[in-house]
């Protein structure tokens, strides 16, 4: 190698500003190039003041930057990169938000759904843009032309005078909503617990609705067949009350001599009653008669063989 003194400045000059241009393209490609994060884009109706280089925040929390802007057909597109350990799921929102009083901006990213973010593209509809005063001042221009000037001095200085006078019910009545408001905030958790059961409780119903929708059906079924039995019923009814009827004729027809045959029953079973005590007195006295004959003929088989009961009488009759 030669030595410094010998060597041309010439060619170390552009030697040096040669590494210069390099050293300066890779700080500059360190600066834009985000390594390790993900590039997207998010379609707005417009800007809402949103610039390149503001923060991309996700739940609250800056994890990217926005890389830039540009106009494409009647929206604009805003692409950002995220860190890749961010996963945007398939119903992402996307949202520009102020961030000061100053004008400052920021991109709020929702990552929602499943999956992964179709084409990393949040589409138009699942974004939105922040409220702009000019806008609704030149929305509202040609109706403000439109308005007679007298009539709404006049209106607006009824509504004070209407004001005026009830002064004692407004105050009272702001009081009450001031403590509804503080209820409500109070009872926040509770409100969110009661939204959350009835959530439950829908989602329940709406998993259940085919098995209620059987045992509509069943019920309807059960329905039908009260519906048979009341009407079989009902003919069993009218048969037995067209039944009762024939008797009653029929008793009534007959009246006159089924007296004098029951009479004639009754006479019958009171002649047996009055008979009983005889009947009974003949049993007592044959008892011992029939067993003292058969002591009597134990020693031959012939009296046990001609005479077979029942026509001799039991020992133990009484």
């Amino acid at each position: 190698m030669k030595p410094m003194n010998e060597r041309d400045p010439f060619k170390v000059g552009l030697v040096g500003l040669a590494m210069l241009l390099v050293l300066g393209l890779f700080v500059v490609v360190i600066s834009t190039v985000n390594f390790g994060d993900k590039s997207y884009t998010a379609q707005l109706q417009n800007t809402g003041g949103l610039r390149k280089g503001e923060d991309v925040e996700v739940h609250g929390v800056s994890e990217g930057k926005v890389t830039g802007l540009s106009i494409q057909g009647t929206h604009v597109e805003v692409q950002f990169a995220l860190s890749k350990s961010i996963t945007l799921g398939n119903r992402t929102t996307a949202a520009v938000k102020v961030a000061t009083l100053l004008g400052t901006h920021y991109l709020q990213v929702e990552p929602q759904g499943s999956g992964e973010l179709a084409g990393d593209i949040i589409p138009l509809d699942r974004t939105t843009t922040p409220y702009n005063l000019q806008d609704v001042i030149q929305k509202g221009h040609g109706a403000l032309q439109k308005l007679d000037p007298q009539l709404l001095a006049k209106a607006l200085t009824q509504m004070s005078d209407t004001l005026g006078a009830s002064q004692g019910e407004i105050g009272p009545a702001l009081q009450g909503v001031a403590r509804l408001s503080e209820v409500v905030a109070n009872r926040s958790d509770q409100l969110g617990q009661l939204l959350t059961s009835a959530r439950n409780v829908s989602t329940q119903l709406s998993d259940s609705s085919q098995d209620i929708i059987g045992l509509m059906k069943q019920t309807n079924l059960v329905v039908a067949e009260v519906t048979a039995r009341r009407t079989a019923i009902h003919r069993l009814l009218v048969e037995t009350t067209g039944l009762s009827r024939a008797l009653t004729a029929i008793v009534n027809a007959t009246n006159g001599k089924l007296k004098p045959a029951l009479h004639n029953i009754n006479n019958v079973i009171d002649g047996l009653n009055g008979e009983s005590g005889q009947l009974k007195k003949v049993l007592t006295v044959m008892a011992p008669a029939a067993r003292y004959v058969a002591n009597a003929t134990g020693s031959g088989p012939y009296v046990g063989l001609y005479l077979k009961p029942p026509a001799l009488p039991a020992d133990n009759m009484r």
